[in-house]
């Protein structure tokens, strides 16, 4: 789950709340949209790496520090684990490529966190290299092609549009919004790596008050990019998103209540030529 704090009115803070398997949804679809191509396989691969979050979405827990629900970054280990294990089970019933590069999307983060020497990271990293060598070898062997190297680049483009979609989703600018939530987290390494691929300007930014004909509130950006990957002149994505005041929430039932869906709105362009 992504947690964004919002304050779009002076005192007015709110806490915009989007699903992980939603922003995984828009990974792929940005995959889809390249120029470069990829199989099938790959782009339903990124499109579904967080299908694990589903069940844990349906009743969020509440991360008592903050009376909010748990971000992505705040989860505890034992939780993610199981929530990763259900997102590369969905990848593998896809295909042996997609388990591969879902199982090491995970084996990646968890690698390069704090909690790698942990007994249970250790036992689970050993558990998914003997399953990854496995599923490598069954899709290299199923046609021509397979080669590690198109498997290591599958398994690029899965950080790279899994990185632009949080970045869409997590920092895409928002005057009063309360900074930037990536830039200051563990996932700032990973943040630069994309940072360095791309440039993104932030080239309008709107909000739409709910109204008898549309009963959804609206935030809209228009994000400039360079270099610009896609095929067509003009991308747009969009989710439904809930959000809530920020207060301290017992329990996800009383957030829920307080809440209401928002539609968010994403239109990527070319970077202007000036000069």
């Amino acid at each position: 789950m992504i947690r964004r704090e919002l304050e779009l009115t002076e005192g007015d803070k709110k806490w915009l709340i989007m699903s992980q398997v939603e922003h995984a949804r828009i990974s792929g679809e940005l995959t889809n949209t390249l120029s470069e191509r990829f199989p099938p396989e790959v782009v339903d691969g990124i499109a579904h790496h967080d299908d694990g979050w589903a069940e844990w979405e349906a009743a969020p827990k509440i991360n008592p520090s903050i009376g909010g629900p748990y971000s992505f970054l705040e989860m505890p280990l034992e939780e993610s684990l199981v929530i990763w294990d259900r997102s590369i089970a969905a990848a593998r019933k896809i295909g042996p490529l997609a388990g591969f590069i879902v199982a090491g999307h995970f084996y990646n983060l968890l690698s390069d966190s704090d909690h790698a020497a942990e007994p249970n990271a250790i036992a689970w990293l050993s558990a998914k290299r003997k399953a990854r060598t496995a599923w490598l070898d069954e899709w290299v062997r199923s046609g021509e092609g397979h080669t590690l190297d198109a498997a290591k680049h599958a398994q690029a483009q899965l950080l790279t549009t899994d990185l632009f979609s949080l970045w869409l989703c997590c920092d895409s600018p928002i005057a009063g919004a309360a900074g930037e939530i990536l830039e200051q987290s563990p996932m700032k390494p990973r943040l630069d790596r994309l940072l360095s691929q791309f440039t993104f300007k932030s080239a309008g930014f709107g909000r739409r008050h709910a109204t008898l004909e549309n009963t959804l509130e609206g935030l809209a950006w228009i994000i400039a990019v360079d270099p610009w990957p896609f095929t067509e002149s003009l991308v747009s994505l969009s989710m439904i998103a809930e959000w809530a005041p920020v207060a301290n929430y017992d329990n996800w039932q009383s957030l829920k209540v307080a809440s209401q869906p928002v539609e968010l709105r994403w239109r990527l362009i070319p970077l202007p030529v000036t000069g």
